[in-house]
């Protein structure tokens, strides 16, 4: 397990859980995010990193993404 800023591009990933208050949970899961979705990463290097979840790009800090953690499918 490991947090998603440290995901390479064209990783596929699977979110196992979220660090954090309710409040970040929650905001979390209005995005998409939440336990047992899988995710894309898309581009991790330099400023936001940038997912997509469910078809739609979604970009997120530096920060809150070392606050979800992952699983990379194999």
């Amino acid at each position: 397990m490991c947090p998603l800023s440290m995901c390479a591009p064209g990783e596929k990933v699977v979110i196992q859980r979220i660090a954090g208050g309710w409040g970040v949970k929650r905001r979390m899961a209005d995005m998409g995010f939440y336990p047992g979705e899988r995710l894309v990463v898309v581009n991790s290097s330099g400023g936001p990193v940038i997912v997509d979840v469910k078809g739609t790009r979604v970009g997120i800090g530096r920060n809150m993404a070392n606050k979800i953690f992952v699983t990379i499918e194999r």
